[in-house]
């Protein structure tokens, strides 16, 4: 069955061999050379295969063909992250490539390092720097393209150490970020302005676009929104607004994507139809059509989704327009392969998966969902093919979203329902207003229009966002995601060959996800754990089965990392609930006793002192008193006792074992 599909297909058995080379590179340290002598045999192989070609040795064909471009990917993305940070030192002059976007406690940004002068000497580099500038009403005059001088040197990004946080590093490092710095107001000095590379020239572009939407008065929010849902800026997105829409299952149309890009195409598709009448009008049609996309594409940011996108419809564009008929798996598998040998690193890119994996269950699953129920009237039609679409897209989402962002949106049928008509209409609106902006009255009636229709989305979302139940908790284990995969792989065989092994397959898969949930919940439910987060000030989390409490000695805001960190352990753990609770409160269950600084928990005591801690089954009479007294003393008749502060302090005649240093080691886990 499959093989028949990658015959059928032929770009799908490439791409799956490139993503595999990919992914085996990304795991195991291949040697370079090695592979492509390996693939230059493998190419003389065919050469001769080809010239003495018969039916017998057509499996040997496809064998080769197969590993020669799980090579090929291999080679791809290991010569694409060998650039490792430049480890020279000195002053240094880098180019500003995004407008600084304002933190709490700072502005946040990205530098493109170019030159560093160590001495006298003069050091050439093309590195990527995150950058966090203290406020000052200096940072005011940088913008894409600014140049700035500065003295401190980068420090290599490390992620905190908390359980189950996200992997900001390697994040960062797929996009070759590996070093940060920090600047005060004094550190660093604006030199000059140049704007000669991709990135400044896209952001300064789309700067502008944003100029003209705020000029419009649209609405603070209603601003965010559009410029969100049209140029893909979601830098000043409010927490808030994000919530409703993530929650809501409306998120999808804030992150531009191939929705977004469809938009365009069948709008610039009407626009300029006309030329399609002549013969020579269709090159001119392709080459406007492909122009614009791709103009639309380097403005937004050159996202996977969109790239995807609009190299899919430029393939069909092309194929209709030579009057060839477009296989839309082909193309499809076509444009995935394109954009892995561009950048290998967009197979780990979470937007380019669910990108790939929601048109393939739009393209598979749609025509027969819809075909469960024929509709004659075009309005019940147009909403009956909206609605498979959502279900269709979803469902083929599903296990990545699931493991991604470990909820599901209940009321996201309702969501897409208003939210797609609603941006079919709000993108070419977005569009005509920095057309006709210098046209008052045209400009003020269609920021009117679009304030109007994102005022009735918004309030639309916050009240399925409201509703009870709107999200569901989900947490997925790697292995679990790959069986729920193999579930759906498998019942998509069965809906196209009607196999018994696939749907058997399908049941077995689900037997095995059973047994791991059920494997998963009988350990937690066995398990007492502490952990002490990696922070200045002590945070502390206590589970016991599907209990959890967090004792900190300051209140957590939503807003904080730290209070993120905690959803997502709750979320890992597969607990529902969570106690917030202040180390200077007194709080008492058959779990735990909180009562001035002093916890008991399961057989374990924990003091909290000075920004310290300590754990152990029994103290010693004075520890209560002072731990840092304790730790310089080195008085070990504590049990087996565990120090734990952020810093490291000085001259401690302590056994390493007994303390446990937050800011070098990450967080202190204990279970058992």
């Amino acid at each position: 069955m499959v093989e028949n599909t990658f015959n059928k297909i032929p770009f799908l058995r490439l791409t799956v061999a490139l993503a595999s080379g990919i992914f085996l590179a990304s795991v195991f340290n291949f040697n370079t050379t090695l592979s492509i002598f390996c693939a230059v045999g493998i190419i003389l192989c065919l050469l001769i295969i080809q010239k003495r070609y018969n039916h017998y040795l057509s499996p040997v064909f496809g064998v080769l063909t197969f590993i020669l471009f799980a090579l090929i990917g291999s080679i791809s993305y290991t010569e694409y992250n060998k650039t490792k940070p430049s480890s020279a030192t000195g002053t240094m002059i880098a180019t500003v490539l995004e407008a600084p976007q304002e933190k709490p406690n700072s502005y946040k940004s990205l530098l493109l390092l170019h030159t560093i002068h160590p001495g006298g000497a003069t050091a050439r580099t093309n590195e990527k720097i995150l950058v966090y500038f203290g406020k000052s009403n200096e940072i005011l005059q940088l913008k894409s393209g600014s140049q700035i001088i500065f003295d401190h040197l980068p420090e290599l990004i490390e992620n905190n150490g908390n359980p189950h946080e996200f992997d900001y590093k390697n994040y960062l490092a797929r996009k070759h970020i590996y070093r940060q710095v920090y600047l005060n107001a004094d550190d660093w000095k604006l030199i000059g302005y140049k704007n000669n590379t991709p990135q400044t020239l896209a952001e300064t572009a789309r700067d502008k676009m944003l100029k003209i939407y705020r000029e419009q008065k649209i609405g603070e929010r209603e601003t965010e929104i559009l410029s969100a849902l049209t140029l893909g800026y979601k830098r000043e997105l409010d927490r808030e607004t994000k919530r409703v829409f993530s929650s809501a299952g409306a998120m999808h149309v804030l992150a531009v994507s191939g929705l977004h890009v469809g938009i365009l195409f069948f709008t610039f598709s009407f626009i300029f139809g006309f030329l399609k009448k002549r013969k020579t009008g269709k090159l001119i049609y392709v080459l406007i059509l492909i122009s614009l996309l791709w103009s639309y594409a380097f403005v937004t940011g050159l996202s996977p989704s969109v790239m995807r996108a609009c190299t899919m419809f430029s393939l069909i564009v092309i194929a209709v327009n030579i009057n060839r008929r477009a296989n839309i798996y082909n193309t499809l598998a076509a444009s995935a392969c394109l954009l892995l040998l561009i950048n290998p690193n967009n197979l780990f890119e979470v937007g380019f998966q669910l990108s790939y994996m929601a048109v393939f269950g739009i393209v598979y699953l749609q025509p027969r969902l819809a075909a469960l129920w024929p509709v004659k009237n075009k309005i019940a039609l147009f909403f009956w093919n909206l609605i498979t679409v959502s279900i269709a897209a979803q469902i083929a989402t599903f296990p990545l979203s699931a493991y991604y962002f470990n909820q599901f949106p209940t009321y996201f049928l309702l969501s897409n329902i208003l939210v797609i008509p609603a941006a079919t209409i709000l993108i070419p609106l977005g569009i005509g207003l920095l057309i006709f902006s210098s046209v008052p009255l045209v400009a003020q009636v269609i920021s009117s229009i679009v304030n109007s229709i994102i005022k009735v989305v918004y309030f639309s979302l916050s009240t399925f966002e409201s509703l009870p139940f709107s999200t569901q908790d989900i947490f997925l284990q790697k292995h679990e995601l790959l069986f729920v995969l193999a579930i759906l792989f498998s019942v998509f065989l069965f809906l196209k060959y009607k196999s018994a092994i696939a749907i058997k397959s399908s049941l077995l898969f689900a037997l095995l996800l059973t047994i791991s949930i059920l494997l998963s919940g009988y350990k937690q439910f066995r398990q007492h754990e502490i952990i002490v987060l990696n922070s200045r000030e002590p945070v502390v989390c206590f589970i016991s089965a599907k209990k959890m409490y967090i004792v900190s000695s300051a209140q957590l805001s939503p807003d904080d990392y730290l209070y993120t960190t905690i959803q997502d352990i709750k979320t890992g753990q597969r607990i529902k609930n969570a106690i917030f609770l202040n180390t200077s409160e007194t709080y008492l269950d058959k779990y735990i006793l909180l009562d001035k600084n002093r916890v008991v928990f399961e057989g374990k005591k924990v003091v909290f002192e000075n920004n310290r801690l300590a754990i152990a089954e029994e103290f010693s009479s004075d520890i209560l008193n002072s731990v840092e007294t304790e730790l310089q003393n080195n008085q070990s008749n504590t049990g087996n006792c565990v120090y734990i502060q952020y810093y490291p302090t000085r001259n401690l005649a302590i056994n390493s074992e007994q303390q446990h240093i937050l800011s070098e080691q990450g967080a202190f886990i204990a279970n058992w």
